[in-house]
């Protein structure tokens, strides 16, 4: 098969920004070229290719069906090529990147994620600390953390994340669910925090009309990705977080049984102020905010817009 000839990238530009603005002049505006030169550029494309990638209408341009597919990798390519630049002009980020982050995010949602980062960033020693405590990082224990609470941390940089939502849950793939909750089992996690009245049960018995506790069957446990885990297995029901439980739910492993309720605290990346701005610590901040924006799209379905989401996850605030 004889090579395919090397498109200039000047088309390719001219190409992708009239696919994304739908105009030629629009995109023409934006490449500071004349309208002329992107549709001269668009004609030479399609005849490389031999396809035709817009409908010419009376008001702007449309993507035919092969234009709307070559748009896709394109934008994935200059993606590439802009990310690429970005790190060519930073200072090397090969070294140590310790990290804390509570036991189930880092568990359910943040490590079958984390590869894309480390392939990003083949030099980044990286360490994931598991830990419901806050971690010290004045002490040196850890570079950064990922705090759930209220955001509230003096002295140090802090970028909200995520907000989160709760509900109860029950096992899934066919397993039996209790209709009467009297005859259910209660995991209790002893993690959850005072401030977060909806990650106990009373609030829920209570608008289940149950109204005598020491009747009911209850199993405690340590933290709240154990207490996903003991119901997945069938031991009950539990209070989980969409933050965590996402997975778990998207498997069919475990099925909300209310609807989901705003949690009182959410996410945040802190650091030292000193650190903030180090190479390495914008590259988690990069990767993190894109790791989780699948999360924050299911939130705002669930809750509806984050009010804590930053728009961008590399440049923390100073509280």
């Amino acid at each position: 098969m004889p090579a395919f000839p090397r498109l200039p990238l000047a088309t390719l530009h001219a190409f992708e920004a009239a696919a994304r603005r739908g105009s030629f002049s629009a995109a023409a505006d934006e490449l500071h070229v004349t309208p002329a030169a992107v549709s001269h550029r668009i004609k030479a494309l399609e005849e490389a290719l031999g396809l035709r990638l817009f409908e010419r209408k009376v008001r702007g341009v449309a993507l035919t069906d092969a234009g709307a597919r070559y748009r896709e990798r394109i934008a994935e390519a200059f993606v590439l090529i802009e990310r690429a630049t970005r790190e060519l002009r930073q200072p090397s980020l090969d070294g140590p990147l310790r990290v804390s982050a509570p036991q189930a995010l880092l568990q359910q949602t943040l490590l079958p994620r984390v590869g894309e980062l480390l392939h990003r960033h083949p030099g980044l020693a990286l360490t994931l600390v598991g830990d419901n405590r806050l971690a010290d990082l004045r002490d040196g224990e850890v570079d950064l953390a990922i705090r759930f609470g209220t955001g509230d941390y003096p002295g140090l940089r802090v970028l909200p994340l995520l907000d989160d939502a709760i509900t109860v849950v029950g096992p899934g793939e066919g397993s039996p669910l209790p209709s009467d909750w009297r005859d259910a089992c209660f995991i209790e996690d002893a993690g959850a925090l005072p401030g977060e009245p909806w990650s106990h049960w009373g609030p829920w018995w209570r608008e289940a009309g149950l109204h005598d506790p020491q009747a009911l069957r209850r199993l405690g446990v340590s933290d709240s990705g154990l207490a996903l885990t003991a119901c997945r297995q069938g031991l009950g029901l539990c209070l989980a977080r969409l933050s965590v439980a996402r997975e778990m739910l998207q498997r069919g492993e475990v099925v909300a049984l209310r609807r989901w309720r705003r949690s009182e605290f959410s996410y945040y990346l802190v650091s030292l102020p000193a650190t903030a701005e180090a190479p390495r610590a914008v590259a988690f901040g990069d990767w993190l905010g894109e790791a989780l924006e699948p999360l924050r799209r299911a939130m705002e379905a669930a809750i509806g817009p984050s009010a804590s989401a930053p728009p961008s996850a590399s440049r923390p605030r100073a509280v």
